[in-house]
């Protein structure tokens, strides 16, 4: 590099002392000074995206001590979507001169707080013009009457997190707001803390206690680095909203719930948040990244067996039982069950296991009248490398599975599968990735034809991680579902969407509960350790249940009952 002769490192250091603005004008100079700020990724641009009050962690919360890839690229990422609330400005109130030109009027800065320009965010408010920013300084701002915004505005808290508390019920009739380090609680004459019906808000690094944000179509919302304590988000007939690096906390009900179908009325937020969801990493595995590529089986719990998927029909004789197995004269079907594994063989069980915490008799179902088939066939024992399905492997032999039993990896099957791989590129109603939902009763709700995408989300310590309902649809990747007090997943009343690649274990109740007309495609998951069975399907549930590792559950890997029937196809432990 050229420039006075100054080692690489001593121009790191000088250049660590730069801002924003002045880092982009450098690297405007020349390539070797571009290259230049790119090495800058782990020390200035670190401390840049780590100093912003407006941001968290870009990991935040899920995995607050892992770094990003690129410490620039995520403060890239930050600052082009605290900029989305803008992107429908036009030059407003501009003055003439010459009849040619026309100079667009400056975004004023109101102060509020206590010696300062204003003494209220309402009075703030009234006085706000076009894209106005409004600082509000460390303190507890009541208002005692409900808020409309009029026009766009920003409305910021100085200071940290924690030191700026609205205690107001907003809402919105412009086309957009921003607002940003704020603690929100519920004003003393309503639980609503923020209601919009057709414009874009945007929350950014904001704490939300004890209240509800409700989001009606066309309206939109994006939201980021945000903790919800015991706080309810309802969407109604959205067309698109981002929830992003959130916490959800100790909720009494949901945490988010998405009803009704995406309106075909967009907003002018639409494309923008659609290519902003588009711009980002996308949680879609690679060949390299996928960990159901293989199977380690000394991790398994469980003995050397030659059953692929251990699978519970209750109510009928299963057609791969021997005659000997057949019930006894006066026995009725209904009360065994038929563990059926590719040697063909049926172990009776207890007939009062039911999971998702329901009876089974509660779906009205007559047991007499109950018949059952398998979408698959059962195959029986096939040699294998060093030894044979009928035993474990011999002493120093090496264990290769054979191709029936090998498991694709997720981008494998959705390049076979092309509907499944729109589906999961698909983006409608709500996006919620990289959020945590812990402690609580419900985290995700949809019903009544809604749509929703979750991606690379925790979900811990609930009641249920997810319930989908009445014709909605859901798209499930990579997220991690863990010690729920019932199921994980509940599909009831013709739900349906994807579910894949996720990690589902430690369960009270099924892993996935398939109900009443409910069709997923259940594709790559990992679902283990539960308490009860892997995968439940009874009451007319259909769905295509296909890639999964499904072991070391305490019942079934899969548990069928009351007309259950599901397409199974190359599950294996």
């Amino acid at each position: 590099m050229e420039a006075g002769g100054l080692p690489l490192e001593l121009w790191r250091m000088i250049l660590a002392y730069l801002h924003l603005p002045d880092l982009g004008r450098c690297s405007l100079v020349c390539r070797a000074w571009y290259e230049l700020i790119l090495s800058l990724d782990s020390t200035r641009w670190r401390q840049l995206c780590l100093g912003c009050t407006e941001c968290r962690h870009p990991n935040w919360p899920n995995q607050p001590d892992v770094e990003p890839e690129s410490w620039r690229e995520a403060f890239k990422q930050h600052y082009l979507a605290s900029k989305t609330w803008t992107k429908n400005a036009l030059d407003l109130e501009s003055s003439i001169c010459f009849s040619l030109f026309r100079r667009r009027r400056e975004r004023r800065t109101l102060s509020v707080g206590p010696g300062r320009e204003f003494d209220s965010l309402g009075s703030a408010l009234a006085m706000a013009s076009l894209y106005d920013r409004i600082v509000l300084f460390p303190g507890v701002y009541e208002e005692q009457g409900e808020i409309i915004l009029k026009v766009p505005v920003e409305i910021v808290g100085q200071g940290k997190l924690g030191e700026v508390a609205l205690l107001a019920s907003i809402d919105q009739h412009c086309s957009t707001t921003r607002l940003c380090n704020l603690v929100f609680t519920p004003a003393w004459f309503s639980p609503i803390m923020y209601k919009t019906t057709s414009g874009h808000v945007q929350f950014d690094n904001c704490n939300f206690e004890n209240g509800h944000i409700q989001v009606h179509g066309p309206g939109t919302c994006q939201v980021k680095f945000c903790t919800f304590k015991n706080t309810h988000i309802f969407l109604h007939n959205v067309p698109l909203c981002v929830l992003e690096n959130c916490e959800f906390v100790g909720s009494e009900n949901n945490s988010v719930t998405v009803e009704g179908h995406p309106s075909a009325d967009k907003n002018w937020a639409y494309k923008y948040l659609l290519g902003l969801i588009k711009s980002s990493p996308t949680f879609l595995p690679t060949e390299d990244s996928d960990f159901l590529m293989s199977l380690d089986l000394e991790s398994r719990d469980q003995a050397w067996s030659p059953k692929t998927c251990d699978i519970v029909i209750e109510g009928s004789q299963s057609p791969t039982s021997p005659a000997s197995s057949s019930p006894k004269p006066g026995s009725k079907a209904g009360s065994q069950e038929a563990e059926v594994g590719s040697d063909g063989e049926r172990v009776a069980q207890t007939p009062d296991s039911s999971d998702g915490g329901l009876s089974p008799s509660g779906e009205d179902e007559d047991e007499d009248q109950l018949m059952y088939r398998l979408s698959y066939q059962v195959q029986g024992p096939r040699p294998v490398l060093g030894g044979s399905f009928l035993g474990p492997p011999l002493p120093g032999a090496s264990i290769q599975l054979p191709s029936c039993l090998v498991l694709n990896s997720l981008q494998q099957e959705l390049q076979k599968d092309k509907e499944a791989m729109a589906l999961a590129n698909s983006v409608q109603g709500c996006l919620i990735r990289k959020c945590l939902f812990r402690d609580g009763k419900g985290g995700v709700f949809v019903c009544s034809h809604g749509r929703a995408k979750m991606e690379g989300n925790i979900f811990r310590n609930l009641t249920y991680a997810v319930r989908c309902i009445h014709n909605s649809k859901i798209i499930m990747l990579r997220n991690d579902i863990y010690r729920c007090r019932a199921s994980g997943i509940f599909l009831r009343l013709e739900g349906g969407g994807l579910i894949a690649g996720n990690n589902i274990y430690h369960n009270a109740e099924a892993g996935v509960d398939i109900r009443k007309k409910s069709n997923p495609l259940i594709l790559c998951n990992q679902i283990h350790h539960g308490l009860r069975s892997g995968i439940v399907v009874l009451g007319n549930g259909k769905g295509i249940i296909r890639n999964n590792q499904i072991f070391s559950n305490k019942e079934a890997g899969i548990y069928i009952l009351y007309h259950g029937n599901p397409v199974v196809r190359k599950c294996h432990p």
